[in-house]
């Protein structure tokens, strides 16, 4: 879901731990299941984008997660 919003939320540092150990499982569940994950973690952005403005669930998402994303 973070990756996704990256983009649209403009987010441009990410925790280096948090992003390896994300490396990590993705090699230990496999690519087809890793990737599943990840489509399902960017659909789930697009339905709170469908629900929230923008700018409000950039904020929300940089609150939840200050150890992973920074605007």
């Amino acid at each position: 879901m973070l990756r996704k919003a990256s983009a649209a939320c403009g987010f441009t540092a990410y925790n280096p731990t948090i992003a390896d150990r994300a490396r990590t499982c993705f090699d230990a569940v496999g690519s087809n299941h890793g990737a599943q994950e990840l489509y399902a973690g960017a659909a789930e952005f697009e339905r709170w984008q469908a629900v929230r403005h923008r700018d409000v669930l950039c904020q929300t998402l940089a609150a939840k997660f200050p150890m992973v994303v920074r605007p």
